[in-house]
């Protein structure tokens, strides 16, 4: 359980960094990916946080859907990244911060089957 905690806060310190140092410098231009990056960040901690409440198959469901998540933002700033919009430097931030989400994501999946 105190894991989940970690993973929120991770998932938390991500939404916070994307927000004051990514999405407010997308250009208008690439509106498109401003909104995909903020919707899948936001629903990263959405499904964080339905995992945390449920168990069993359903709290599966919600970890795997963290999963997606991950891989959806991850896409979207490799895009960011290859039109010059984000720096190299911020992009390493946030791929790092992904990374500890998805192996704590991938632990608690695993916990789940042992149980």
């Amino acid at each position: 359980m105190m894991d989940d905690f970690k993973l929120l806060n991770k998932s938390k310190l991500l939404l916070k960094y994307i927000e004051s140092n990514i999405i407010c410098n997308i250009p208008k231009v690439h509106s498109s990916y401003r909104k995909g990056l903020e919707e899948n960040v936001i629903s990263l901690n959405y499904n964080i946080i339905k995992a945390n409440i449920n168990t069993g198959s359903i709290r599966s469901k919600y970890l795997k859907e963290v999963l997606v998540n991950i891989s959806m933002i991850d896409l979207y700033l490799d895009i960011l990244l290859d039109i010059n919009v984000i720096s190299k430097k911020k992009f390493m931030v946030v791929i790092r911060l992904l990374n500890e989400i998805r192996r704590m994501t991938k632990a608690l999946i695993e916990n789940e089957k042992i149980k």
